[in-house]
């Protein structure tokens, strides 16, 4: 799938129905990046667990284009890059926690250990001592051409990759229903939502 930006920035969404709860994203996460164990950018929630309707789906950061943590963050340490993707500032994080109440998709992490600092050039994290920590869509591999970690080593194709118009056609083709209610995809997608949601 390509990774040109040509109708809004490239993203990751989840296809629910196919996830087996492999943990494969997850790893496939921690290794590409040399995260330390108690960071996860990614991680497969069980839903309604103990029910009929229990399910496991694949959540992280969506980098939404109208992204309430950028709303509501204080410092300006969470901000739009030009590729369209959101970025924190370590230097600038002081660790209020605001984007992780306001995040409707529980992407924001604080981890203890440290892990990389974020860079314009190489955008894979902040530092931790509770500091925000999120997914970043693997920019440096999609600038080599490569999917992110995640949807690259899902055996499943739970995870989804591509701009809203890829997405929209992979959706339409495969009959997979978005993972989104209407209120979730303009948060994700902005004026790309109707195009996601099939309105």
């Amino acid at each position: 799938m390509s990774t040109q930006q040509s109708d809004g920035p490239a993203r990751v969404i989840p296809n629910w129905e196919s996830c087996i709860d492999c943990g494969a994203c997850e790893v496939a996460c921690q290794r590409t990046w040399d995260l330390p164990t108690d960071t996860q950018r990614i991680q497969v929630v069980r839903i309604a667990h103990g029910t009929e309707d229990e399910t496991n789906k694949p959540m992280q950061c969506y980098n939404c284009a109208d992204a309430p943590c950028v709303e509501v963050c204080p410092t300006e340490a969470l901000h739009y890059r030009d590729s369209g993707t959101v970025r924190v500032s370590g230097d600038r994080c002081i660790g209020c926690h605001y984007c992780g109440v306001a995040c409707p998709f529980g992407a924001p992490q604080y981890p203890k250990s440290k892990v990389p600092e974020a860079e314009e050039s190489k955008p894979v994290g902040v530092r931790g001592d509770g500091l925000m920590d999120k997914c970043t869509t693997c920019e440096p591999r999609q600038e080599e051409e490569l999917e992110p970690a995640c949807a690259s080593e899902c055996p499943t194709d739970a995870l989804l990759f591509g701009t809203p118009d890829e997405l929209a056609e992979r959706l339409g083709d495969d009959g997979v229903s978005t993972p989104f209610d209407d209120e979730a995809a303009r948060i994700v997608f902005g004026d790309d939502a109707d195009r996601i949601v099939g309105e």
